[in-house]
């Protein structure tokens, strides 16, 4: 049996283009060899941030809650590695880009997205939060640039063929908290995008996990208003 200290000794790394960029990370679409697997790789420069101990915190803390959940409607953390001062994490390729693309295309096209699609879309995301929420976990930025797409139909002309079998996975985990064991089950911390926050958190009052349902239901208005 191979072990996971010798898969990483064997794992060679290729990179293919960046995917994004933050303030402190990259993420490349990059080839995994020798298992010839396509993965999302975060690249955090922790040498520009040693002295920051709570972005440090937060990169530590996305990787252990996503080893935690184990969901098909959420991002899998395939491994974890620290070298040189940087953080390299193998994330789960998002193939189809993220949500907002499908705001975008039906945007340009002056189209309302299809009813069955935004019904697919929002039973897929309420099963992530929900097996988030019973796992003790709130994500805390629920918004459609972190909200992954796969199986999109790309060679389809018609904006419906092309969306309606698409599976959507919850990812971004820098801003979770894991509350298991925690004695006071609310948070004050604001963290997240200003647009999609509830009341509660804008206001710097204490919230609950159903602020994270007033932001899933935030990204589900706005695909029934997309235009």
């Amino acid at each position: 049996m191979t072990t996971d200290d010798e898969r990483q000794s064997c794992r060679r790394v290729i990179f293919d283009r960046v995917l994004g960029k933050g303030t402190f990370s990259t993420v490349y679409k990059a080839l995994v060899q020798p298992d010839n697997e396509h993965i999302a790789l975060k690249i955090v420069h922790l040498r520009n941030i040693v002295n920051d101990l709570k972005t440090v915190q937060d990169c530590v803390n996305e990787i252990s809650i996503l080893k935690k959940l184990n969901h098909s409607n959420i991002i899998r953390c395939f491994w974890w590695d620290f070298s040189d001062f940087e953080l390299k994490i193998g994330l789960e390729l998002a193939t189809g880009g993220d949500l907002r693309r499908i705001i975008q295309e039906h945007y340009d096209e002056f189209s309302l997205i299809k009813e069955p699609i935004i019904w697919s879309c929002a039973v897929q995301l309420s099963s992530a939060l929900y097996h988030m929420h019973t796992s003790r976990i709130m994500h805390r930025d629920i918004k459609p640039a972190n909200i992954f797409v796969y199986g999109l139909k790309e060679e389809k002309n018609s904006l419906y063929e092309r969306w309606k079998e698409v599976k959507i996975k919850l990812g971004d985990f820098g801003f979770s908290k894991d509350i298991t064991n925690g004695v006071d089950m609310t948070c004050r911390s604001v963290l997240g995008s200003p647009l999609y926050m509830s009341p509660e958190r804008m206001l710097h009052q204490k919230y609950y996990f159903d602020s994270d349902v007033w932001s899933m239901a935030c990204v589900i208005y706005e695909f029934c208003f997309s235009w």
